[in-house]
């Protein structure tokens, strides 16, 4: 080869950035490397490289090319901000470090001086110095506030300010003007606040609250984990971001936030009834009631308090409990949508779809229209063509102020009325607006899903699978099914909890965070899966048998049916050499047709509201599963939903034969099954095997022209290969 030469610099910037962009980082990082070799005083370079590692979770290595970055360009504002910005989630003694570092900086002295205050802070607030506004006028703009006197506040606000531009007394407007709904102009405040100090704590959290408060959660998000970096135990900040954690259904991060808020203030109502949500979301029944009785302690319960408590008990195996408190629920706030929604939803997981029908249609009765009551209504049955109820839908869905939510819940709900009904175009019209709403409120990044697979991949460079068996907690044999949600798996589920040997889990979501946490230990600094011993399998192993004994604590044998089980499977096989892989296969155009036409949890599968995202995830649904079985072939069951429904005893035999099950008709006779689905198929698991879900993506082939074309192009591309 020959030796690169100066010229080449710029095309080689651009190499990587485009390497970077297209999710391949790790080849970004390999020119860069070549580029400091070529031209190590070039401070964009090591500063090129952290970015990369920053965004792929590398924070040592990010904070070692920042520091490199800074040494060669001690002038350069851009630099020193985003290595401070990233110092903000270390320790003290990090931060410190750091600190010592800036004093070198060739900075003008107030960019200087602001940067260190940033090193510097930490606990509820920032400190401000006015030029325009006293201290006691600004605290009078706040004592107006807590009055509620917002009007007075507004104008005072507008008064302090003709004397001149002060990011305190803007934020505090901002505050006034979104008390009193004017949402653009309070939002223009916060935004001149931000734009004299972008790093302004209180700013940051009021300015996050307010999106919080528009649900407009990106965002939020975005200003709030800024505003805690800087700010990190300021109540507003912790709060918010424990309920926005808790909506999007990231419930680990809002109990780490709601954690250190009550550890602050131990008697936050909010904060004790959001974590008790969070909690439930964990299934940490245990913990909700812990909340919620610290509540009660304090003032009478209410409806929603009551019905968190009801599914909290049913957790516990604590029916009679459970029934009373719904009843409690009903009877206090019956016309209360999450006392509704959340009393039908466990009368329809219990498989009681008459009583859940008439709780939902009462709650219509008193005037409780929402979309999420119709579409549980819709989803419930078919509903006959003269139902009053269909034109209240649509009545509702032709509203043009109806929110987003609403909108998304009814959508979905008249896409099942209009199937039942066999109105295909009817249907993809609601549809199609309901995963245009969905898409905007929860984006999908797609470069991220390929980014997760490659950088897995090059994690399992040169593995030993003479390992696979050899080490790991033998005490555990979970059987875990995965597969694209709607695939069938919550069916293979229900087949296997009916084994008189076998509980069903649900989807436990345990082992995931728990497996990842240990490969980001070892990738950050480099490491490869050889690289982690046999003890820090088997401890993995060991962790996820504690969660599963606090979770199901009489079950011998359990199900997992956490659906990113597929993207992990070698940590599976090291931690849990007894455990079993069971993956489901579904003919892609009814898979991916029937997951753009469901409603999942806000913030889940997020590709799911878009054909081409769909056809990429299911690409690397196909290409993990390749992997593996080309790794580890005798680990790993295949099951296809189609052979399964043509022919279901010879199948379910197949699977309790890899599952090392004796034969029980019960298995064939799944659907009389009491027990308890939680997932969109609640309603299908109690009925025989039916092929009637085969080809129901036909009717929309002339609009699924990107999906099918995909899926075309995958299947060439097999074919040539």
């Amino acid at each position: 080869m020959l030796p690169l030469n100066s010229n080449q610099i710029p095309a080689l910037f651009q190499k990587a950035g485009n390497l970077a962009r297209s999710g391949q980082p790790d080849e970004a990082l390999k020119v860069l490397a070549q580029l400091q070799t070529m031209a190590p005083n070039r401070a964009e370079v090591p500063f090129q490289i952290a970015q990369i590692h920053q965004q792929l979770g590398r924070t040592d290595a990010a904070l070692k090319a920042y520091s490199h970055a800074a040494r060669l360009a001690p002038a350069e504002v851009t630099v020193w901000r985003a290595y401070i910005n990233l110092a903000l989630s270390l320790d003290a003694t990090g931060r410190a470090s750091v600190a010592k570092q800036l004093k070198s900086a060739k900075l003008p002295s107030s960019e200087l001086k602001r940067l260190a205050a940033l090193l510097k802070g930490s606990g509820t607030s920032t400190t401000r110095i006015s030029k325009t506004a006293s201290k006691s006028e600004i605290d009078a703009l706040t004592t107006l506030l807590n009055a509620g006197r917002v009007k007075e506040a507004a104008a005072q606000a507008r008064t302090l300010l003709q004397r001149g531009a002060n990011e305190a007394v803007s934020m505090i407007h901002g505050v006034a003007l979104a008390a009193l709904g004017q949402t653009e102009a309070a939002e223009a405040a916060f935004k001149t606040a931000l734009a004299a100090d972008p790093d302004y704590g209180e700013a940051l959290a009021q300015y996050g609250q307010f999106l919080v408060q528009q649900t407009r959660r990106t965002e939020a998000r975005k200003v709030l984990e800024h505003a805690r970096r800087i700010i990190p135990e300021n109540p507003i900040v912790l709060g918010n971001l424990g309920m926005l954690y808790t909506d999007i259904n990231a419930p680990r991060e809002a109990i780490e936030c709601l954690d250190a808020l009550l550890k602050k203030a131990p008697g936050n109502a909010a904060g004790l009834f959001t974590r008790a949500k969070a909690r439930l979301t964990l299934e940490d029944a245990a913990g909700t009631l812990e909340d919620l009785d610290a509540l009660a302690a304090k003032s009478a319960p209410t409806g929603e308090m009551l019905a968190l408590r009801a599914m909290a008990e049913k957790l516990l195996g604590n029916l009679e409990a459970s029934r009373k408190a719904i009843n409690d629920a009903l009877e206090a706030d019956p016309n209360h949508l999450r006392v509704v929604t959340m009393a039908a939803n466990l009368l329809q997981q219990a498989g009681d779809f008459e009583a859940a029908e008439k709780v939902l249609r009462d709650a219509i009765a008193r005037g409780v229209r929402s979309g999420s009551v119709y579409r549980m209504v819709a989803q419930g049955r078919k509903l006959a063509q003269d139902d009053p109820l269909i034109d209240e839908m649509k009545d509702l869905w032709d509203r043009p102020d109806l929110p987003d939510e609403a909108r998304i819940d009814l959508g979905y709900g008249l896409v099942k009325v209009m199937e039942d009904h066999k109105d295909a175009e009817a249907a993809w019209t609601y549809l199609s607006r309901a995963n245009e709403v969905m898409a905007r409120l929860h984006p999908h990044d797609m470069n991220k899903e390929q980014g997760d697979y490659d950088r897995f991949k090059a994690f399992l460079n040169e593995f030993d699978t003479a390992r696979i068996g050899s080490c790991g907690y033998d005490q555990n044999s979970t059987i875990f099914i995965t597969g694209l949600p709607r695939s069938g798996t919550t069916l293979v589920e229900q087949i296997l909890a009916s084994h008189s040997t076998v509980t069903g889990g649900d989807e436990l979501g345990i082992f995931h965070p728990l497996g990842f946490e240990q490969v980001a230990k070892v990738a950050q600094a480099g490491g490869h899966i050889d690289d982690m011993p046999d003890t820090q399998f088997e401890d993995l192993g060991r962790a996820y048998q504690a969660a599963i004994d606090t979770r199901l604590p009489d079950a011998d044998r359990i199900t997992d049916k956490t659906i990113s089980t597929y993207q992990i499977a070698p940590l599976v096989w090291l931690a849990m050499p007894n455990a079993k892989i069971v993956a489901l296969r579904r003919d892609p155009r009814d898979n991916l047709w029937s997951i753009f036409k469901n409603r999942f949890v806000p913030g889940l599968h997020r590709y799911s509201y878009s054909q081409a995202a769909l056809v990429q995830t299911y690409r690397l649904y196909t290409e993990y599963l390749d992997l593996w079985r080309e790794l580890a072939p005798d680990r790993i069951y295949e099951i296809s939903y189609e052979e399964l429904v043509d022919n279901p005893e010879a199948e379910i035999r197949k699977l309790l034969e890899f599952c090392d099950l004796e034969w029980e008709d019960a298995c064939l006779n799944f659907h009389k099954t009491k027990r308890d689905v939680k997932t969109l198929s609640v309603a299908q698991v109690r009925q025989p095997l039916y092929k009637s879900s085969v080809g129901k993506w036909e009717p929309y082939a002339e609009h699924l022209s990107e999906l099918l074309t995909g899926l075309e192009k995958l299947e060439t591309g097999k074919t040539e290969c």
